[in-house]
């Protein structure tokens, strides 16, 4: 029986040596991982609770440092400050005081006196109660301004010791005294920390010459064995084998030191570890003699199935390729019989992933074009009812170029599997690299439309990869199928529509035959523009922007209108992308900078003092004697330099950064502002955006409609401002449409705002009555 079984015999030995060799070096490795995790959770417990102290006891610092910094912009309390009604003062200090809880608020005059001292204590019923400190009205020699620059943040009063923070009063340039706050250092935050470190913590007072005084501890009070301990570590450093300890000093006061204390007794540490390390021994002892028994099973089932596949030859000999292989006893030729299966699965797995391959994409394992073709020309020679969807995935390019292929691909991927998700869709299918066909089959003409609003909105779901935020979204044209139309023509439609959908920035588009006309006016209008800016069809609008700070408008954008003598205003939307399409940008823009140079000329001649930012395309930064022509007409037709913005799209820099950076840097050079329009709508990287030579940026109106009900837009605002205010940039808000908005960004230091709030584009002549209007009026014109 042994020797029939020799092969089974033979596994099963190894598996017995593998395993005792196995969990040898398992018992050997769980003891010298619990010697060294010991040491390690010594050490990682004790970093792991002073980075949370120093954290929390530094944000404390930090935030009354920035607190104090809001009061003291207060302009009321400056008002009273100066005014010297101490009353008031008080109560407008204590009002500051309260929205943060501070235990203590001070305010310090120029010569040195406190005017204004108010502590927050607990009374005999426990409850809070704020009063007059013992400083108010006395004079300190610690406020003169030197002191205030090296003041530490600790401040000792009536026996309490304070985090205190100042904060500079200014009226205009001249200092008029300082204002700070504080918090108390006591067993209250001892015990915050102990509950965010989880050791015990407290605060002592040492000297090299004195004993440690204990001022507060977190729970009940310290025991005389841990306070000599204690001692011992602060005064001398002295390490201790029952304790982990740990101090920091916070500060000096007098000839004393502030020290944060923290311990732990290492045998609590310890023992949840002793305990796991008994588990795991127990584990190992008991996972032996079960390994064994799962080995001898193992071995067992490994050879009955090769007994059983010599059967497999017989059916592969008569052709017999789906033939099932039936149980057998028989050990010989086992290796043989395995091979002709492996040829046998090999043979169906090619002829399927052939098959497979000529009907379906690589990349998304979709249905491709010839699937599409086969199966949609069925339908039509079936008489079905049929209608065909192009999709366009927009901003495709972009992607590729800014993230890279890699994740490009995945954004192909991502938005077949959406498409493939959705219900009432017949087929699905890439047809290239950024293009989806939908067939569908006797679906209803008038649900197409939901249908299309249902993808869109599956679309607007964002997507993340490797922590990339993307707005995916889907350019559709549609063609529904009528008499005598094959597959080819209901694609030819279908594209026609979604072009007209891309050119008109539309979310689909059902094919009508009079898209066709459109694109001859389209043509119409390419020959007609070069004619428009000879003979001065073209006229500037221009938009008031409201600097935030003074409430004034100090400057207008520039937006170009074509005035065509029969079809009236065309849109700038409209004849710019033919602008660009037809090389003629580099005219167009010469046109728009000499026009608003001449009318800045014209408005300083009526007394208007306000300066114009004008768009610049990616056309003109790709050619060096456009800006060069641009330096030198502004230095001839006598243009300061300070008085014009140019405004660049993202886009525009992330066709070429390289070439665009280096014509922007010699741009900057030259004195002219820079700015970056659209922020937020492109796919430029933070690194990029810190190369660029620009002083600031647009953030997209799309980000800022919707500002005051849309919390994630005021995430995305907020961090954009503090981003570029990190870089030195200022920052332009879009799309104001209420004052709620308004106010919004002023709290928010945005240094600039445009929007219908303020004024729609308007003619130049209009823009001189608006500014005799409007209350944001920066210089009153003078109207000849």
């Amino acid at each position: 029986m042994l020797f029939m079984n020799r092969l089974q015999t033979r596994i099963f030995g190894f598996f017995v040596l593998l395993l005792i060799a196995v969990q040898a070096f398992s018992f050997w490795m769980a003891y010298y991982s619990y010697n060294k995790l010991e040491k390690q959770q010594l050490d990682n417990r004790m970093s792991v609770a002073e980075k949370v102290f120093r954290s929390e006891f530094d944000n404390r610092n930090h935030y009354l440092s920035i607190f104090a910094e809001t009061a003291a912009k207060d302009f009321g309390l400056k008002e009273i400050f100066i005014d010297g009604e101490q009353k008031s003062f008080l109560i407008a200090l204590n009002n500051h005081r309260g929205r943060i809880g501070a235990n203590m608020a001070m305010a310090i005059s120029k010569d040195g006196k406190v005017i204004g001292q108010l502590v927050n204590e607990m009374n005999d019923a426990g409850k809070s109660k704020v009063k007059i400190g013992s400083e108010q009205g006395t004079h300190t020699a610690l406020m003169l301004e030197q002191s205030m620059a090296d003041f530490d943040s600790l401040y000792r009063l009536d026996g309490k010791i304070y985090q205190l923070r100042f904060a500079t009063l200014k009226s205009g340039s001249t200092t008029i005294g300082w204002v700070g706050f504080g918090f108390v250092v006591d067993s209250n935050l001892a015990s915050l920390m102990e509950d965010q470190t989880g050791l015990p913590t407290g605060f002592a007072l040492s000297s090299e010459l004195t004993p440690p005084q204990f001022l507060a501890h977190s729970g009940i009070d310290i025991a005389s064995n841990i306070k000599a301990v204690l001692g011992s570590f602060l005064q001398k450093g002295t390490e201790n084998e029952d304790y982990l300890l740990w101090s920091l000093p916070l500060g000096q006061l007098g000839n004393q030191s502030l020290y944060a204390y923290m311990y732990l007794p290492r045998a609590d540490v310890l023992k949840a570890l002793q305990k796991q390390w008994w588990r795991q021994l127990w584990l190992v002892l008991l996972m032996l003699p079960v390994s064994l028994f799962a080995a001898f099973g193992i071995s067992g089932s490994i050879t009955k199935p090769i007994m059983r596949l010599i059967e497999q030859a017989k059916f592969i000999a008569q052709g017999n390729y789906d033939a099932k292989v039936k149980p057998s006893s028989t050990l010989e030729l086992a290796q043989l019989a395995h091979e002709f299966t492996e040829m046998q699965t090999a043979i169906l797995s090619r002829e399927k992933k052939i098959v497979h391959q000529a009907f379906h994409d690589t990349l998304t394992n979709l249905p491709n074009r010839n699937e599409l073709e086969r199966l949609v020309s069925e339908w039509i020679q079936n008489g079905s009812h049929v209608i065909v969807c192009l999709l366009n995935i927009r901003r495709l390019t972009d992607v590729n170029v800014t993230l890279g292929h890699m994740v490009g691909d995945e954004v192909i991927k991502e938005v077949g599997h959406r498409l493939e998700n959705m219900n009432n869709v017949d087929l699905v299918c890439r047809l290239s690299g950024d293009e989806y066909a939908l067939a569908l089959k006797d679906f209803d003409d008038v649900g197409i439309s939901t249908l299309l609003q249902r993808i869109q909105l599956q679309m607007a779901k964002r997507y993340c990869y490797q922590d990339v935020s993307l707005h995916l979204q889907l350019t559709v044209g549609v063609s529904i199928l009528k008499s005598n139309l094959g597959l080819s023509q209901l694609l030819q439609q279908a594209n026609t529509a979604m072009q007209h959908a891309k050119a008109n920035k539309l979310d689909f588009v059902i094919y009508d035959p009079k898209i066709d006309q459109h694109t001859l006016e389209t043509f119409e209008l390419v020959n007609a523009l070069t004619s428009a800016i000879e003979n001065n069809e073209l006229v500037l609008f221009y938009q008031p922007k409201l600097c935030l700070e003074k409430k004034k408008v100090v400057q207008v954008e520039a937006l170009v209108r074509w005035l065509h003598p029969q079809k009236g205003t065309i849109p700038p939307d409209v004849f710019i992308p033919i602008a660009e399409k037809t090389g003629q940008m580099n005219t167009l823009s010469r046109w728009v900078i000499i026009a608003a140079i001449k009318q800045y000329h014209k408005w300083r001649s009526e007394g208007i003092e306000l300066s114009i930012a004008v768009n610049i395309s990616a056309e003109n930064l790709k050619d060096s004697e456009f800006c060069q022509w641009l330096l030198n007409t502004v230095e001839q037709l006598k243009m300061p330099v300070s008085a014009l913005t140019l405004e660049i799209t993202e886009d525009a820099v992330v066709e070429d950064p390289e070439s665009a950076i280096m014509q922007l840097s010699h741009w900057r050079d030259r004195g002219l502002k820079l700015s970056i329009d659209d922020f937020g709508t492109g796919y430029s990287s933070l690194g990029q955006l810190k190369q660029l030579p620009v002083h600031e940026i647009k953030i997209d109106r799309s980000f800022i409609q919707h500002l005051m009900s849309n919390d994630e837009d005021k995430i995305i605002v907020n961090s954009t401002l503090e981003l570029a205010h990190n870089l030195g940039l200022s920052v332009v808000a879009e799309g104001v449409e209420n004052l709620e908005t308004l106010e919004w960004l002023t709290e928010h230091n945005c240094e600039m705002a445009q929007g219908f709030y303020l004024s729609r584009p308007i003619p130049e002549d209009e823009l001189a009555q608006w500014l005799l209007s409007s209350h944001f009026s920066y210089i009153k014109p003078k109207i000849h």
